[in-house]
């Protein structure tokens, strides 16, 4: 029986964008923290997401289209990914391996400050880095993440140290290729959701944002993930505020 991983929850600062990006037709701004997720392994130091480029505490056009759609709020110098790993006892140098969810800039951005993991990430993915388009209008910038990390590109579940504790999700939709993951802890499974599904009411109410990369796609790795939870573990949403607070307010653990 191998050890279970430890999980820990962190905050890269936070943003602000319309609602209706994440629940489609609804009015108003929603303010959501940028999570990331470390998990001690004992065959390496984990890390889910790296949150945003720490360049945007203080200049946000390397966002190019998107600087008008999303408002970043990053504290100077301390508030990316490598100062926050350090202030909860990590060294960013010591992560081992990173686990995309997906390689938007609020995801992918901070891997500048993680330079020694092996990058595992969808096959699908990656190939977004080399869609003209969608890097012309700032939905991949392969400056944030295409930085020479050695790279372990996968095509569907994987289990990260085939032993069953910490496993990528394929849950294609919010894009091509992305991955959710579910952790065996000795506390209980947990799912970290990633931009599959945004906010509980997302999941409760399978309603969806109004863009997406294929909505269908989205909606049955939704359902993918309705039965995760049916099967008794805690789903962790991409940017659910409410979730959020109860995490800070006790701490995570199952059923938060």
């Amino acid at each position: 029986m191998p050890k279970l991983p430890r999980i820990h929850a962190l905050s890269t600062g936070t943003m602000t964008s319309a609602l209706d990006g994440f629940l489609q037709g609804e009015e108003g701004d929603i303010t959501y923290q940028v999570p990331i997720f470390v998990l001690e392994h004992d065959k390496g130091l984990v890390l889910v997401d790296t949150g945003l480029h720490p360049e945007l505490a203080t200049d946000t056009s390397r966002l190019g289209a998107l600087e008008a759609m999303f408002q970043p709020n990053l504290a100077d110098g301390s508030g990316s990914v490598g100062p926050t790993l350090e202030a909860a006892g990590f060294d960013p140098a010591q992560v081992t391996h990173l686990l995309l969810t997906h390689l938007h800039f609020d995801h992918a951005g901070g891997m500048v400050e993680i330079p020694n993991a092996r990058v595992t990430v969808q096959t699908d993915e990656w190939a977004g880095l080399s869609d003209e388009t969608m890097v012309a209008f700032g939905i991949y910038n392969p400056a944030d993440c295409d930085l020479g990390h050695e790279r372990n590109e996968v095509e569907g579940d994987h289990d990260v140290f085939g032993d069953g504790t910490i496993t990528c999700l394929k849950t294609p939709g919010h894009t091509a290729g992305h991955q959710s993951v579910r952790v065996q802890t000795e506390d209980g499974t947990f799912v970290l959701c990633g931009d599959c599904c945004y906010l509980r009411r997302t999941l409760d109410d399978e309603h969806l944002p109004s863009f997406s990369f294929d909505a269908e796609k989205q909606l049955a790795s939704i359902r993918r993930l309705k039965g995760e939870q049916a099967n008794g573990a805690t789903l962790i949403f991409g940017h659910d505020p409410e979730q959020w607070a109860n995490i800070v307010a006790d701490g995570l653990h199952t059923g938060v």
